[in-house]
């Protein structure tokens, strides 16, 4: 930065010297050869054979000569042919001649009334005055480059000195400090959006860690449960069983336990499969109003069971790209959290909708609903508002799978309850599924 400040700098200051010098050396020339037409303009007239000055006091040149039509000189000053130059052409720019006095004059030739003006003036003077004008641009360059390069050093410093402390802050952190943030105020303008934008990214990994450390929690205390549950009744069995009905009644007790063990195994691996970029969907070409009416035949004894309603709502045919798989699996997570939490007497009803390219799917209850404290982590792994939701043994993952199930095809879920009254979860869906992840059945 400072080499490159220094030569940035260099480049100006000798860009605005120079153009400086070049503007007043091009006024100087212009001015002389002004003067010069006009001192040639004020010759017409003359006697030819008269050697002296013009008889003006205010006659601007030097020395003059004037040639005829043949370019023979018909009249010059005494000094003409030490101080004009040979050769020149009428109507050009002036030129600068060096005398054999040593002394610099400019000259200029015009032609007027068919007679020719050769015109000159002494310009050593202002040779001498562009000299000094050159030494003395040359010596503000050599300091102006100096400290140009000096004061880059130093602006390079202090500019990068916020991209240190950001780099030690960064070093500091690791996951025993993920607390600790960039302190945005004293940053420059330039500096202060990425050290914001570190800091949200700071927050959005102490929040994963957060989420993992909870996560792990409820891993070991999930599987605790079953395989405490398998321990106990295999130990009592083993010290008190008299009869092959104990046995028979241990044993199944240690089977369910192992079944609710193997579901919560397949549904982790299924969230932990659902979170890897690899995970492909067997999208295929879905009627959704059949499917939702094959899972309300599939389901409607288990309602009918629990005293409950359970209702499709008229839909129209709705084509679209599913996994009727995850489909099936989060239509029922939903419906089975619904029976879970509606009283007998209640109502759940499924319907789908078509709104513009996608398509909404909605699973509605009568039930005990959920309090708006819990609603924005009630899709979180593991997370169960209170006793009363948990109750029915489940281990807090069936939103959590209807969640992955919409964002895999590239939707959303969404909820809404209503403590006594009741909830409603919408999957807004593309209907002709996700791109990039298709592959056809």
């Amino acid at each position: 930065m400072a080499v490159w400040y220094a030569a940035s700098a260099a480049v100006l200051l000798l860009a605005a010297t120079t153009t400086l010098y070049l503007a007043i050396a091009s006024a100087l020339e212009a001015e002389g050869d002004e003067m010069l037409d006009a001192a040639a303009a004020s010759l017409e007239g003359l006697k030819p054979g008269s050697g002296g000055r013009p008889t003006r006091d205010d006659w601007p040149a030097d020395d003059y000569r004037v040639r005829d039509a043949t370019g023979a000189v018909i009249a010059a000053s005494p000094e003409a042919d030490e101080r004009l130059p040979p050769g020149l052409v009428p109507g050009a720019s002036g030129i600068d001649y060096r005398a054999a006095s040593g002394r610099w004059v400019r000259a200029v030739s015009r032609e007027i009334g068919g007679l020719t003006y050769e015109v000159s003036y002494d310009r050593t003077r202002e040779l001498e005055l562009l000299r000094r004008c050159r030494r003395f641009m040359a010596l503000i360059l050599a300091p102006g480059l100096v400290g140009s390069s000096v004061i880059g050093a130093l602006v390079a410093r202090k500019g990068l000195r916020p991209v240190e402390e950001i780099a030690a802050t960064a070093a500091r952190i690791g996951p025993e400090r993920l607390d600790e943030r960039i302190a945005v105020d004293r940053l420059p303008a330039e500096l202060s959006a990425l050290a914001a934008t570190f800091n949200v990214m700071l927050d959005r990994l102490q929040d994963s860690f957060r989420r993992l450390e909870r996560f792990s929690a409820d891993i070991a205390h999930e599987l605790r449960t079953p395989v405490h549950a398998l321990r106990n009744v295999a130990e009592v069995a083993l010290t008190t069983s008299q009869t092959r009905a104990d046995d028979r009644e241990a044993l199944g007790v240690c089977l369910e336990s192992a079944g609710g063990l193997a579901r919560l195994i397949d549904r982790l691996l299924f969230i932990a499969r659902a979170g890897s970029p690899r995970f492909v969907l067997e999208l295929e070409e879905v009627d959704l109003a059949a499917e939702l009416e094959s899972l309300r035949e599939f389901y409607e004894p288990v309602a009918s069971q629990a005293g409950i309603e359970l209702v499709r709502l008229a839909v129209p045919p709705l084509p679209c790209r599913l996994d009727r798989t995850l489909l099936q699996q989060a239509v029922g997570n939903l419906l089975t959290n619904a029976f879970a939490h509606t009283p007998e007497g209640g109502r759940v009803s499924v319907a789908a909708t078509a709104e513009g390219r996608d398509v909404v799917l909605t699973v509605s209850d009568t039930g005990s609903g959920i309090a708006p404290d819990h609603l924005p982590r009630i899709f979180d792994r593991f997370y169960r508002p209170d006793a009363a939701r948990s109750s029915g043994g489940g281990c807090g993952l069936g939103l959590a799978i209807v969640k992955s199930f919409a964002e895999l095809h590239g939707g959303r879920a969404e909820i809404a309850s209503l403590t006594g009254q009741g909830t409603q979860v919408t999957l807004r869906l593309p209907a002709g599924g996700r791109d990039g992840i298709v592959n056809p059945a």
